[in-house]
């Protein structure tokens, strides 16, 4: 996929000995590909410096975020999702101020659309799975971005589900009160039909 999106070859790959980049399901694709591979010694790290740092990155974020707005651990993979795709948008020292994501697709990434991650919002419920006389919104919380869909991920505590919704009003300031929890179906009204509150990124 990596060579379709880009238009460049995959050439090389540098990686530890991890038993996901040993197998030989995976040693047979990189030979049939002609990709060559770069292996380092055991227990030494610092010979892929620059991914080993990025993946030092990702998990001071993934620490850091759900603090923020005092989530539990059990978002950790929310968290390092989200903040791969933020870094993604972020200016590279080493693309010449680019974004990786620019560098990628050719394209400038949006940022109207980005979250506090963790921040408590209300999504819209469809008008045909809910009553008339119910509230049209569910309180929940915005736990990430859409990979392949434009939409928001949000964790909806009532059900203890994630669900994709672009219909969202977010309020950033604002964070769960997972001590009480007993607020969890209150809900905002909000706008029906095709109106968004919230887009993301084009």
């Amino acid at each position: 996929m990596t060579e379709l999106q880009s238009g460049h070859k995959v050439k090389s790959l540098r990686s530890d000995r991890g038993g996901e980049f040993m197998s030989n399901e995976f040693l047979t694709y990189c030979s049939e590909a002609g990709i060559q591979r770069q292996l380092t010694v055991a227990y030494s790290p610092q010979q892929n410096g620059v991914a080993e740092r990025k993946n030092m990155t990702v998990i001071e974020m993934e620490k850091s975020m759900p603090h923020e707005k005092s989530l539990p651990y059990e978002f950790w993979a929310e968290a390092v999702h989200t903040a791969v795709y933020l870094l993604n948008r972020c200016p590279s020292k080493s693309l010449e101020k680019m974004t990786p994501f620019e560098a990628y697709t050719g394209r400038k990434p949006g940022i109207a659309h980005l979250k506090v991650f963790g921040c408590l919002c209300h999504v819209l419920i469809p008008s045909v799975l809910r009553h008339k006389l119910e509230e049209n919104s569910h309180k929940c919380i915005f736990v990430g971005y859409g990979l392949c869909e434009k939409g928001y991920r949000l964790f909806v505590p009532k059900t203890r589900k994630i669900v994709l919704s672009r219909d969202v009003y977010f309020d950033e300031e604002a964070s769960w009160k997972w001590e009480n929890p007993s607020n969890a179906d209150v809900g905002v009204p909000m706008p029906d039909g095709n109106q968004n509150t919230a887009e993301t990124e084009q």
